[in-house]
């Protein structure tokens, strides 16, 4: 695999100013006797994946501050603003067949879009649909609560890949991770569907799903898909949900330069709800 070297600064605008110590929040009228330095940190914007920040500044005594004059005195990571993908507005990244979905109170509620046959996805980018990657081992984790689902309901979920072909991003259409979980009379059973992949066809997509021996008994759980991609195109994969874990390997044709959209390929039952999604 050709390895995708992409430097992200996110480096906020820093500026340093000289205080008397009367304006490093004592509030006293005396002349200071010596100086404190305020460093400023500029607000960047949270992304899906990634914790933002509103602009604070620093002291050299240790504190921090919400104003320029040191008067403000904030406690440390008040100014963090979270990842989009942690809070109920992941909703507004899965743009894609999503006319059935609906925002949580956690993130975003599941259905089919029954236009398009398919569930919600979202593009990573959203300009680009595009989240570079350079092959490294990574995971792409959220939460889903299952509660919503009733015997023989099942929703499967996609992580798929991008190639470059001039310009343009394109799904590479070898390899996507797919994962299928259905309710059952006992519980629930989870099977890897990275082979046969999805019907859109609610009987044959149950049948698959209900050949695996993989069970879990929670409603409410966490699932990650993990990568990585070596220098020969061979994709190594883990699918984790609950406490299942299953593992398998491809090799790509081309070139494989980020991730494309997470997708919640297909459902036959509304309800379901995905959210806390993070990336590492």
């Amino acid at each position: 695999m050709k390895k995708l070297i992409t430097c992200v600064i996110s480096a906020a605008c820093v500026c340093a100013l000289a205080l008397g110590i009367a304006a490093c929040g004592d509030g006293g009228e005396n002349p200071p006797a010596h100086t404190h330095e305020l460093t400023k940190v500029g607000a960047v914007s949270a992304t899906f994946f990634e914790n933002g920040n509103s602009e604070y500044y620093t002291c050299d005594c240790g504190k921090y501050f919400s104003d320029s004059e040191g008067k403000n005195e904030i406690k440390k990571d008040s100014w963090v603003i979270a990842a989009v993908g942690t809070t109920a507005d992941a909703f507004d990244a899965f743009t894609v067949y999503n006319s059935k979905s609906a925002k949580g109170a956690k993130g975003i509620v599941c259905g089919l879009d029954t236009g398009a046959n398919a569930g919600p996805a979202t593009y990573f980018g959203e300009a680009d649909k595009n989240l570079d990657w350079d092959g490294s081992k990574t995971t792409i984790g959220f939460s889903l609560d299952l509660s919503a689902l009733e015997e023989n309901d099942f929703t499967i979920w996609d992580l798929s890949f991008n190639k470059k072909e001039g310009d343009e991003y394109k799904n590479t259409a070898e390899y996507e991770l797919r994962f299928g979980i259905a309710k059952t009379a006992n519980g629930f059973v989870v099977c890897d569907l990275f082979v046969p992949g999805v019907t859109f066809n609610a009987e044959t997509d149950l049948a698959e799903i209900l050949k695996s021996d993989k069970t879990f008994d929670e409603s409410i759980v966490t699932v990650s898909f993990e990568a990585a991609i070596d220098d020969d195109n061979v994709l190594t994969y883990a699918i984790t949900v609950a406490d299942v874990k299953m593992e398998g390997k491809g090799t790509f044709t081309c070139d494989v330069v980020g991730f494309r959209t997470l997708w919640n390929a297909y459902l036959n039952k509304d309800g379901v709800e995905a959210y806390n999604f993070t990336k590492g």
